[in-house]
């Protein structure tokens, strides 16, 4: 959903880390071939793992809300204690 200020459109928060998450991956994957030494080499390839898994994990979030959302709740039993058997009512 796109918000407006003063009439001109203004990124969410959430593309916000979009871009930042895009540009982390392009700085790390062009600094990471020009790295000689194999500790300072370690610790960015790390870095990139890590913020692709995050990249990964919240795209995954965005593709899959509804069944995250049922997986994580079934598995809590207070959850189900919850539900109603009854109709829905407005």
């Amino acid at each position: 959903m796109m918000n407006f200020h003063n009439g001109l459109p203004m990124a969410s928060i959430d593309g916000y880390l979009h871009i930042i998450g895009i540009e982390w991956l392009l700085i790390l994957a062009i600094v990471l071939p020009l790295i000689d030494r194999p500790p300072a080499k370690r610790v960015l390839s790390k870095l990139f793992l890590s913020v692709l898994g995050f990249m990964l994990t919240h795209f995954a979030t965005h593709a899959l809300p509804d069944k995250l959302a049922r997986f994580i709740y079934s598995s809590q039993h207070e959850y189900h204690s919850l539900k109603s058997k009854a109709p829905y009512r407005t």
